[in-house]
């Protein structure tokens, strides 16, 4: 799943913290915050832009990337 990079090892991003000399640099953890990446591949079949947020009844969990499916054919599902 897409949530692996998220937390690899037993990490927890939102749970780091800058040093003392970068702390004027370091934001509030936001649980609502979501964004969509600007850029990503432009190759035949590419996924779309990465999507991250948090979980909800429409969103339930983070996704993943099936590179074996075809988009080309009008009977796939």
């Amino acid at each position: 799943p897409l949530s692996n990079a998220c937390g690899q090892l037993g990490q927890s991003y939102q749970d780091y913290h800058c040093s003392e000399e970068e702390k004027h640099m370091e934001c509030p953890v936001d649980p609502n915050m979501s964004i969509t990446a600007v850029t990503h591949a432009k190759w035949y079949g590419a996924p779309a832009p990465l999507y991250c947020g948090p979980k909800t009844d429409e969103q339930p969990h983070s996704g993943f990337w099936d590179y074996g499916y075809e988009c080309n054919k009008s009977w796939a599902n």
